[in-house]
């Protein structure tokens, strides 16, 4: 079923609270807000609602929008709520006035809106019959906004219901606005609803432009006069002259998509295979032209790929209607102990057998899946969390995840206060030391003056080095929080010249019980520059001749030592 209302939930909420912002306020106070006005939101829990708006699910969105206007409610007008498609998939009667036109009660709305969990159809018809009904009861100046990506597929035409709902003398207007409407036809319906009841049709290319929209048509309701972007009079049918037209459905019964995302690839036929490429359609619905002939059309959205076989006779419009035998799926992934989305994500579906079918970056993804078993993996650098769901064939879901990351911020220093470590620097995190004595596993390693790590909560150790000089310190990462860790090093940098050598070696001062010095560090060049941990040391050069010539030195943290060598 094509949208018509994909947007009104997000769009009506918005919309009443710009209304409270909105320079013809006073005015309103004064005239028909003095006697309150009543709306009603008709909002759209089909399942497209799991789709996504500026990047979060408009179901999400909503909720959202709800949390920033109830307050803000003028609480003399009276506010009723609609839903369809909360209850049942693939329902044209899934309608409910969840809050009937009353007195404003903020709690009672966001409890009904916090509840719904999006699934079924797009009953526009009835919808808007339902809602005149609701406010015909009352006295008082009645409005719905709806906001609209597609076009009504439950009832023959929502046009001809309001123009039959205005005829019959029920007072309300309905001010449409059209989001992002590719469809021709949709857009076409979506205005004469607005022209038949008296309202203002607004177009909205894209979330950022929907702002100015509802603005305009909350002024509308409040009496300014608003150009309609609608023509006067019906446009022609955009498909006049097409002789092929596509529809893609999720399941049997369903509504068609409208997705500029479907791609219809044509072949020639070949026996059963494909042959040569002949064109491709974009968007769902569409309508084109194409020369007769038996075709295989290869059908793509986003991750699902399915052939149909299509024969086109002249003088003849072919009908393609495909079954993708598919669902959506979304997640909105929560950090344990956190608030808002997770960002800087991966998100991963594998088949039964492990096969990666899916992967995308987005804080929340949206997959088209073939129905079947699967698992979802949401990883954030070393964090990951894995979860078994089910697509069942025209069903839009949300797999909720949560999962236990925090973020580990380090900076190093080379003495304590200072001054900071800014280059040559590599920063390891590794698990904390085995009871036996050995080196915990190394987790993640970075490179920055200020290293970011997103981490399971727990234990770590962090292990700098700059140079030859090393720094540890342990620390307890918690999920949901940042937690910022300094490396002192207690180190200096030392600059060595030994002119015409062929070698620069550093030992440490002190001898062991073999009356040997440990080698730290070792530099085939006549001159070195090297950070090392604070303490005694001697440099050794030697030339060609074999000769060698040492200088003993000494580093204090966080200061430069110059040490030069002469040749004996």
């Amino acid at each position: 079923m094509i949208k018509v209302f994909r947007r009104s939930f997000v769009a009506g909420l918005l919309s009443l609270g710009l209304a409270l912002l909105s320079p013809h306020g006073a005015q309103a106070q004064g005239q028909a807000q003095a006697q309150g006005a009543d709306t009603i939101l008709v909002l759209d829990a089909s399942g497209s609602m799991w789709g996504l708006v500026d990047g979060q699910s408009k179901i999400s969105a909503a909720r959202q929008a709800v949390d920033a206007i109830l307050s803000k409610w003028n609480p003399a007008d009276r506010l009723g709520v609609m839903v369809y498609g909360h209850r049942s998939k693939g329902d044209c009667k899934d309608i409910e006035l969840m809050v009937p036109v009353s007195k404003f009660d903020a709690a009672k709305v966001k409890a009904a809106i916090d509840g719904i969990n999006p699934k079924g159809k797009t009953p526009i018809s009835d919808s808007l019959r339902a809602a005149a009904e609701a406010l015909h009861s009352t006295e008082n100046k009645a409005n719905v906004i709806l906001v609209s990506d597609g076009i009504e597929t439950c009832a023959p035409d929502p046009c001809a219901a309001a123009a039959e709902l205005k005829k019959a003398g029920i007072g309300f207007t309905a001010h449409v606005i059209g989001l992002d409407v590719a469809d021709p036809a949709a857009k076409s319906q979506l205005q004469c609803i607005a022209r038949v009841t008296g309202g203002v049709y607004l177009d909205a290319s894209n979330a950022s432009s929907l702002t100015g929209a509802l603005t305009k048509a909350v002024a509308a309701t409040q009496g300014t006069k608003v150009a309609s972007e609608a023509p006067p009079q019906p446009a022609a049918d955009p498909y006049l002259g097409k002789n092929i037209r596509g529809v893609a459905r999720l399941a049997e019964g369903l509504d068609p998509i409208s997705d500029e995302d479907v791609n219809w690839s044509t072949f020639k036929r070949a026996g059963d295979e494909k042959g040569a490429h002949v064109n491709t359609f974009y968007g769902a619905p569409f309508a084109d032209n194409i020369a007769p002939g038996d075709y295989i059309v290869e059908v793509t959205y986003r991750q699902l790929k399915r052939e149909f076989p299509l024969k086109v006779e002249k003088g003849k419009q072919a009908a393609l209607d495909v079954i993708l035998d598919a669902g959506y799926v979304t997640s909105e992934g929560a950090v344990a102990g956190g608030a808002g989305k997770v960002d800087d994500v991966v998100w991963r579906v594998t088949d039964k057998g492990g096969k990666v079918i899916a992967q995308e970056y987005d804080a929340v993804p949206r997959f088209v899946l073939a129905a079947g078993g699967y698992t979802l993996t949401l990883t954030k650098g070393q964090s990951k969390t894995s979860k078994p769901f089910t697509v069942t064939a025209g069903d839009s879901s949300n797999v909720q995840m949560t999962i236990d990351v925090g973020k580990l911020i380090v900076t190093t220093t080379y003495a304590e206060g200072g001054p900071k470590v800014e280059k040559d620097l590599v920063v390891a995190v590794h698990q904390p030391a085995k009871p036996d004595g050995d080196e915990g596993e190394r987790v993640a390693q970075e490179y920055d003056p200020e290293s970011k790590f997103d981490l399971p909560g727990g234990s770590y150790e962090v292990k700098v080095t700059v140079g030859e000089a090393r720094g540890t310190a342990s620390t307890e990462v918690k999920s949901g929080a940042p937690t910022r860790v300094t490396v002192n090093l207690n180190a200096g940098v030392v600059g060595i010249k030994a002119e015409s050598a062929q070698q620069i070696d550093i030992y440490s001062a002190e001898r062991d019980l073999n009356d040997e010095r440990k080698r730290v560090a070792v530099n085939y060049e006549a001159t070195y520059n090297v950070a090392l941990n604070a303490g005694d040391y001697v440099a050794v050069a030697t030339y060609a001749d074999g000769q060698t010539s040492e200088k003993p030195f000494s580093i204090a943290a966080g200061k430069r030592q110059t040490v030069e060598i002469k040749q004996p």
